[in-house]
């Protein structure tokens, strides 16, 4: 099975958002552990490494790139992506960007929390999070917390 995460899922997992890091943080671990391709653009890269050096300084924010370059496989962002985008019909273009890319690494799922984009016409199914390891893994443990971050 192959996935690409949106920017938030692992903005998620390395700002610790609760409550959506619990499974982000599986989500990456799993695919750390090689139990799926996991795939991120590489617009998005720019995005983790801009936002993430806002708060962990801009040594914290090439580590932790480093890490997350070394483990998860990018998509490139071509001009003809950006081309064929246009004509997509998904008015933010950043989704459909997404969308595309997602299609290029013939991935299974986009993982996403953005509403929005959970209910837009993508060229690759969709998915929260929550719904992914349920459905592909068949398990609650670990992932699922309460708003006060205790496991349920």
């Amino acid at each position: 099975m192959t996935v690409l995460l949106d920017t938030n899922i692992i903005m998620d997992a390395l700002q610790e958002r609760r409550p959506f890091d619990a499974a982000a943080k599986e989500i990456l671990l799993r695919a750390q552990n090689k139990e799926f391709i996991c795939y991120f653009t590489a617009n998005a890269a720019t995005d983790i490494f801009y936002l993430y050096s806002k708060v962990r300084g801009l040594k914290s924010a090439r580590q932790v790139l480093n890490f997350l370059l070394a483990t998860y496989k990018v998509v490139s962002v071509t001009h003809e992506d950006c081309l064929n985008t246009m004509s997509m019909p998904i008015e933010d273009f950043e989704d459909a960007l997404v969308s595309a890319c997602a299609k290029k690494a013939e991935a299974d799922y986009i993982i996403s929390r953005d509403n929005k984009f959970l209910r837009k016409n993508s060229l690759v199914k969709v998915i929260e999070p929550k719904k992914f390891l349920q459905l592909c893994f068949k398990t609650k443990k670990n992932f699922i917390e309460h708003e006060n971050g205790k496991p349920s």
